[in-house]
């Protein structure tokens, strides 16, 4: 994962919403969730593309939650990930592409360009 003090804080405030829809999307790994096998599939996507890493989930969403003045949406614990395959729990962010990407969209920024301008300093 990228380091969060490289990050400008549009990208901060959009992973931690993601590290939030991502909890949900667990959850409704359950069987008996209607849908269980659509939210199944997205993350065995996610997993396979290097966009997520659920082993350190709670981990980034503290770290990025010291950003705000104001944080009172905390992850308390993950949902059992027992429902997802072995490559699903253990996968990890492909930094490389990350970092890339934060490079080559330097207009998702705000300030456009920070999270370029801080990575390449």
């Amino acid at each position: 994962m990228i380091d969060s003090e490289l990050m400008c804080m549009q990208h901060i405030l959009g992973e931690h919403r993601e590290l939030h829809a991502l909890v949900g999307t667990i959850k409704r790994t359950r069987p008996e969730y209607e849908g269980s096998i659509r939210h199944k599939n997205n993350l065995i996507g996610l997993a396979r593309d290097g966009f997520i890493e659920l082993k350190s989930l709670k981990k980034r969403h503290d770290e990025l939650a010291k950003h705000f003045e104001n944080h009172n949406s905390p992850i308390k614990e993950l949902p059992p990930l027992k429902y997802l395959p072995k490559k699903v729990r253990e996968a990890r962010v492909d930094r490389e592409k990350a970092v890339k990407d934060l490079i080559d969209r330097p207009k998702s920024c705000r300030p456009e360009g920070g999270c370029r301008d801080k990575i390449l300093g």
